[in-house]
């Protein structure tokens, strides 16, 4: 542990190092009390090294006689790694008898790790794809570590072998997630090794190794048949980044049922983070992958979806939208393919799920029509709450967007639908609200979605007449 200790305080001066080219050639004398090393003098090895980022001093000593012990006994039982990093003004690299990095210095990843735990907790987004704000917060989070990791010029471990470390220290709590057994400083392990697993699998290759690791069976599944709703939840979020853009994870998650099981956490849990999270695990599987849009499908997912319309909390009825949104504009698009050929078996094997017709012989039309007049009903007497402007985007969008296939129903409900839209649009056009200039901007779009949605279902009334 202390070994760890020095070579985190090593990394933490590298500002210092490479921030300072200034030379001093004063040769630096340890001994056994904290002295001051001045910028630009060189360190010998094997030294305790402190620096203060409020003051910028630095300090060193000679280890003391116990650390001298577990050093030695460290190296003598074959587990060996850089106890210490040796700075010089113009360069610092980590010493090693064979100048590698073993499989064991994996290890030296669990440091920085750990620093940055307390941080990485608290991103806790409430949306998020793989491009969403929990994601960007994460890699920013890691990005000082990367560079130092470029700066340090180290041979890193193989990705395979830091997924494999985290797949280990997962395995060893597996039963205890799945009987919900687990203690409180267990769930904290799990989540530690979720955590750092989904931050590695923002990588496509490492999102490939994991699957060929059997990681969907091995530590998705259990995560999501246990009872913890933390775990479970980041369990969600490790398997969306897991097949995101990744069609052979797609294909290891649709071979584990994952459809089937995701369909079934909708079912069944009330909570509104399982559910969002599972909308964003489900999403990210079945996109572009129309063998699992069929699966999809065939298992309830348009009943699910339309129930979710007809009675559930705004966050999710928004990823159940925007999901159905995506599927149809993936169809709308499969001419644009340059190459006829493939697109020709594209389209074949989209026609398989036959989306449009489920949506319609589910009543997923009529479902999105009650939807926007239910919310938008307080527009007519002017108590429509501004500020939810997301979900007046995601509605009216979605409404745009699924035309082609509601057309029937759109023209059905014309009587219902379009006063709510003169009235909607009126209200954005005639607010007397005071507003900041960001928001000013977003009301413009709004009103151009809403004049087009007017237009859209006008011209299908005049249409019928």
């Amino acid at each position: 542990m202390r070994a760890n200790i020095i070579i985190l305080t090593c990394l933490c001066l590298l500002p210092v190092v490479f921030g300072n080219n200034e030379k001093n050639e004063t040769t630096f004398v340890p001994t056994r009390e904290w002295q001051t090393v001045k910028k630009g003098t060189p360190i010998p090895k094997g030294l305790h090294v402190r620096h203060s980022l409020q003051t910028g001093v630095t300090e060193a000593k000679l280890m003391d006689k116990e650390d001298a012990e577990e050093k030695d006994s460290d190296e003598n039982s074959n587990h060996s790694r850089s106890n210490s990093l040796t700075l010089h003004p113009d360069k610092a690299i980590i010493e090693d008898h064979d100048s590698s990095v073993t499989a064991d210095k994996s290890d030296l990843f669990d440091d920085p790790i750990e620093e940055l735990k307390a941080r990485l907790k608290k991103i806790k987004e409430d949306d998020g794809e793989l491009n969403d704000k929990h994601t960007q917060r994460v890699k920013q989070n890691f990005r000082v570590y990367e560079t130092l990791i470029k700066e340090l010029k180290v041979n890193v471990t193989a990705s395979w072998e830091l997924l494999d470390h985290y797949f280990q220290k997962f395995q060893t709590h597996r039963n205890a997630v799945t009987t919900g057994t687990l203690t409180v400083l267990e769930v904290e392990e799990v989540l530690d090794s979720l955590y750092n697993l989904e931050y590695l699998l923002h990588h496509i290759v490492s999102a490939k190794v994991f699957a060929d690791m059997q990681g969907m069976g091995k530590v998705i599944s259990p995560c999501l048949n246990g009872t913890n709703t933390e775990i479970k939840v980041e369990a969600l979020k490790l398997l969306g980044a897991a097949v995101q853009s990744n069609p052979k994870a797609q294909l290891k998650a649709l071979e584990n049922d994952f459809v089937e099981k995701l369909l079934h956490i909708l079912s069944t849990n009330a909570k509104l983070e399982v559910k969002s999270k599972c909308l964003f695990a489900l999403s990210a599987l079945i996109r572009q992958f129309p063998t699992a849009q069929k699966v999809w499908i065939d298992h309830g997912g348009v009943e699910i979806f339309g129930k979710i319309l007809a009675d559930d909390q705004l966050q999710v009825q928004m990823r159940v939208m925007k999901l159905i949104s995506d599927l149809i504009i993936e169809r709308q698009n499969l001419q644009d393919d340059p190459d006829p050929e493939q697109a020709q078996q594209r389209t074949k094997a989209y026609a398989a799920a036959d989306v449009e017709q489920k949506l319609l012989k589910n009543g997923y039309c009529m479902h999105l029509s009650n939807l926007m007049t239910r919310s938008f009903k307080d527009a007519l007497h002017n108590q429509f709450q501004t500020e939810n402007y997301e979900f007046v985007e995601t509605i009216i969008e979605s409404m745009i967007i699924v035309v082609p296939v509601c057309k029937q129903q759109f023209k059905e409900n014309k009587d219902t639908l379009l006063p709510i839209i003169q009235h909607l649009l009126n209200f954005y056009q005639n607010s007397d609200l005071t507003i900041e200039q960001d928001e000013n901007d977003i009301l413009k779009y709004l009103t151009l979605l809403i004049e087009k949605l007017q237009t859209t279902v006008s011209e299908i009334v005049h249409d019928e007449l």
